[in-house]
């Protein structure tokens, strides 16, 4: 296995891997290494005999807080000068990025613990499975300036438009309930239980054949595709594209540059708090 600074990547048991994001001090937010790492690890596991199940958690205190503005992401919120022309590759590599997880051949169980924001929503819509302890939250409060997530998370699949759309507009989170309700999650654990819980999943996952798991996925993957899913991601890109260039966005970055990151986003989500 390769050396990893940001992930760690293991074999937990027979037939069990687990991918850890490894960035506890900045809760794993997604930096251009970790992305890279995660997905040469994902490729690798996927490319592994010995593999029939991943398991993909987070170092620290919560599960991940999305796409780490502080480094050169590649995302115009992050006051990174852009073309449009620029602007769309980075967000059609975004969508290609977690269309490939979705399209690995065997399944991934996400395992979620406090904090699942804004990008970790997208690791974690393209995962097989997910798994939640009963303190996680999920939410893309971005959405309140920054920009629409490219593939949308497979919100409007997964909990339907109405609900889609009533987290999108507002950048609220809900609660592990409200993400088992609404289908973001398989089942909520309390936070003691979750590894436990999670693992002796995997343990009989890894039972079936990794050739009869692929078949399975295969056959319930392709029931979506079929429905153009792939191309509605892409068109949600398109409309991040157009989010970065509005005058609000560019208000918002111009402010951050002037307040620094932290400042921007204090002030942001300050009328978002709830009494």
């Amino acid at each position: 296995m390769a050396d990893y600074q940001t992930i760690i990547y293991e074999k937990v048991e027979d037939k069990i891997f687990r991918i850890t994001l490894n960035r506890p001090e900045k809760i794993n937010a997604l930096s251009p290494t970790l992305l890279a790492e995660f997905e040469q690890a994902t490729q690798e596991y996927d490319a592994d005999p010995e593999a029939s199940v991943l398991i993909i958690r987070g170092a620290g205190r919560g599960f991940c807080a999305g796409y780490d503005l502080a480094s050169d992401y590649g995302n115009a919120g992050s006051g990174r000068r852009y073309t449009i022309s620029r602007d769309f590759i980075d967000c059609l590599r975004v969508t290609q990025r977690w269309q490939r997880l979705w399209s690995l051949t065997k399944p991934t169980i996400a395992q979620v613990h406090g904090y699942c924001l804004a990008g970790a929503n997208e690791l974690i819509g393209h995962c097989d499975i997910v798994f939640a302890s009963e303190d996680a939250t999920f939410g893309h409060p971005a959405g309140r300036q920054l920009g629409v997530l490219p593939t949308m998370a497979l919100w409007p699949v997964l909990m339907g438009p109405r609900k889609a759309k009533e987290y999108f507009f507002t950048g609220d989170s809900m609660t592990a309930k409200e993400a088992l309700e609404w289908h973001l999650v398989n089942r909520v654990y309390p936070r003691e239980k979750l590894e436990e819980e999670t693992l002796a999943y995997a343990r009989r996952v890894a039972l079936v054949s990794p050739e009869l798991l692929m078949l399975h996925k295969a056959a319930v993957n392709r029931y979506l595709e079929v429905t153009g899913f792939r191309a509605a991601q892409q068109s949600g890109g398109d409309i991040d594209v157009i989010f970065h260039n509005t005058e609000a966005v560019k208000a918002w970055v111009k402010n951050q540059r002037k307040m620094g990151l932290k400042g921007a986003l204090a002030e942001r989500d300050r009328a978002f708090k709830k009494a």
